[in-house]
């Protein structure tokens, strides 16, 4: 029996327990199976959601995938310790119908039937299963029993009605019985030795459990078993054999296997079928139409076949357009879902995803998936040509650092291979050519800031940037260091207007914030220096910043300072007699007591004044404070320093007798 083909045409997925027109299951509008799946103790989680992907594979009419998740998701709860779901073996019973796999179907369904969870709607589809494959299997005595345990249920007139022609008339049954016999008889006068029927019995117990690479063992020992000359055994078992290399997405093996059996046996369509989707699986869509050949409709394997190189290539087709629009994540969707069940073969179909990952940023992704392409194919300059964008994409190093051409170089000796393989590949020529010219302008700039030639070098960087317009962070990285000549030249707001460029391609990098504060310090713009270092601290938080906070704070504090110098009319040299004198006249200029006639305004100022004076003195005639004065302190902190002075020379009780803490 030829375990995989002619799937049914229907829309439900297997666990519907209502009734529908689909021509496989006759059973009612579809919805997820897992109100039939609820027991007692719930499944593990991952033999549901084996079961969830054998109910999507179902709905995608690809039965022998589906037929192999539920042996999955069965295998697991039974490893589990888990009682299995009654609806498991229901599902796996309906794909294996959908195959023609009576045998199969029916054990299922009586294996469902012997579960106490399944709901009423469960069950009789079950029943239904277990008839109709006992009818399909001329097993008159079984389907009556069935129909029978069915009516004992309540549900024998609902059964009777989903099974309409499959339930067998009187003259049907007769008929069926004496062609039994007569292939009986035939088995009998040419038997299959018992040994290669063992061996094949097994290799299909395997099979059903998804033990694959088992049931190809399996087969193989009976293909050593079976007669040389039976050639209708062999082709059956070769059909078996490449049934189970689909199922393990071994397109080669598979397609060696079905022209084997073909050979021995051309008249047999699912092995036809089973070619061509081993050929659609290495994207070879011209040969699987060759193999399917005319299609009459009523093989409903050649026709489910041609049906599925159909959508193959329409549904590729889609992705290249949605590609080719700039729609990478739908088109990444459409090929990893072409991937994972049908083109599982086709390296240009790696390549295209590929293609979708550069388009989305997802560098490292696309040296991953180049890396697997080229182990496979060593000569593939889209490979070779794609690997060198991801690396100049994925480029990150600062331009003052010596691994900024690392990533260059490595592009340029992929692109030398390319073109030793196709000499006039303009694209790769081009890549080529840009990359080489970076490098060398690199080299020149180095050696233009070494020595200190800031506006050849930054020419040389212009010249940069215009290679690489296509690349926002490459760019950042050359405003940047563009900011930092612009420092040495000391241009201030051309810092600021680099420092902006910088920011806007790649808001991470943290020395153009530093280089915007300093030139804003530079221009007295104290405050907005102090707010830049501020919102970097925000999300750069490392202790060398907090300090450029701190001194950005305190030159803030010194810019906003009174001059006392000035307040008094001294220049910042003058001698103590000079500051005593000053003193005293501005102190008699603006004493309260001259300013009575004045209006309030007025005398607020002058009082305001007058106590100005009073601090000016105090500093600059006081060592101390003079001295923190003109080290860039206000007079709060001169305050805070002397107190703080006090603290660290008499300890930290303000001087208590034997000293030390209390």
């Amino acid at each position: 029996m030829t375990m995989v083909s002619e799937p049914v045409d229907t829309s439900c997925v297997p666990g519907c327990g209502k009734e529908c027109s689909g021509q496989g299951c006759k059973m009612g509008k579809c919805e997820d199976s897992s109100a039939e799946g609820e027991t007692e103790k719930p499944a593990p989680a991952k033999a549901e959601t084996k079961k969830a992907e054998g109910n999507a594979a179902f709905q995608a009419k690809n039965f022998e995938e589906a037929t192999r998740l539920y042996g999955e998701a069965i295998a697991l709860a039974e490893a589990a310790g888990e009682p299995v779901p009654g609806v498991y073996f229901s599902n796996r019973a309906v794909c294996l119908a959908s195959l023609n796999d009576w045998e199969g179907a029916r054990s299922d369904a009586a294996q469902a039937l012997s579960c106490k969870d399944l709901t009423p709607a469960a069950t009789k589809k079950a029943l239904f299963q277990k008839s109709r494959a006992e009818s399909r299997l001329l097993l008159v005595e079984e389907l009556e029993a069935t129909l029978r345990l069915a009516d004992s249920l309540g549900l024998r007139a609902e059964v009777e009605r989903l099974l309409g022609s499959d339930l067998p008339t009187k003259t049907q049954v007769d008929a069926r019985a004496d062609a039994r016999k007569e292939a009986q008889a035939q088995a009998e006068a040419s038997p299959v030795p018992q040994p290669a029927s063992q061996a094949k019995e097994a290799g299909t117990a395997r099979y059903r459990d998804g033990d694959y690479r088992g049931a190809i063992t399996h087969y193989r020992q009976a293909m050593d078993l079976a007669p040389a000359d039976d050639a209708g055994l062999r082709a059956q078992l070769l059909g078996n054999i490449a049934a189970a290399c689909l199922m393990l997405k071994k397109a080669a093996e598979c397609a060696t296997a079905c022209e084997e059996s073909l050979a021995l046996d051309s008249s047999n369509s699912k092995v036809r079928a089973r070619l061509a989707s081993a050929q659609v699986a290495r994207g070879d869509f011209a040969a699987a139409r060759a193999t399917v050949g005319e299609v009459n409709g009523e093989d409903s394997a050649l026709t489910n076949a041609l049906k599925q190189i159909g959508s193959t290539e329409a549904t590729l087709a889609e992705a290249d357009q949605a590609l080719s629009k700039g729609e990478p994540a739908k088109a990444l969707n459409m090929y990893a879902n072409l991937e994972s069940s049908v083109l599982f073969d086709y390296p240009p179909l790696t390549l295209k995803m590929a293609h979708c990952y550069l388009d989305l940023r997802q560098y490292p992704r696309v040296l991953n998936t180049t890396q697997q392409i080229l182990r496979s194919n060593p000569t593939s300059i889209d490979a070779l040509l794609l690997r060198t964008q991801a690396l100049y994409r994925n480029h990150n190093a600062t331009a003052d650092s010596k691994q900024w051409v690392e990533p260059l170089e490595q592009g340029q000796r992929l692109l030398k291979e390319a073109l030793s393989l196709d000499p006039d590949h303009s694209e790769a020529q081009a890549l080529r050519k840009r990359l080489r010219s970076l490098c060398t302008k690199h080299a020149e700039l180095k050696e233009l800031m070494d020595s200190r030639e800031f506006e050849q070098g930054q020419a040389v960087i212009d010249s940069m940037l215009e290679l690489c317009q296509d690349h926002p962070v490459l760019m950042a990285s050359l405003y940047a260091e563009r900011a930092k000549a612009c420092m040495r030249l000391k241009d201030w707001r051309g810092v600021i207007k680099d420092v902006g460029q910088a920011t806007y391609r790649n808001h991470s990098l943290v020395q153009p914030y530093l280089y915007r504060a300093q030139a804003l310090q530079a221009l007295e713009r104290h405050e907005d220096a102090v707010k830049e270092l501020e919102s970097l601290l925000s999300w750069h938080q490392v202790e060398s910043v907090y300090h450029k906070l701190e001194e950005a704070k305190f030159l803030l504090r010194k810019h906003k300072r009174r001059n006392y110098y000035e307040v008094l009319g001294v220049p910042s040299v003058a001698s103590q007699l000079e500051i005593k004198k000053a003193y005293r006249e501005r102190a008699a200029e603006w004493h309260p007591d001259k300013k009575s006639h004045l209006d309030e305004a007025s005398k607020k100022n002058a009082e305001e004044m007058f106590k100005c004076i009073g601090e000016a003195y105090e500093v600059l005639t006081d060592p101390t404070k003079k001295e923190l004065y003109e080290k860039g302190y206000d007079l709060e902190g001169i305050n805070e320093q002397i107190e703080l002075k006090k603290r660290r020379t008499n300890g930290c009780c303000g001087g208590r007798p034997g000293g030390g803490c209390c």
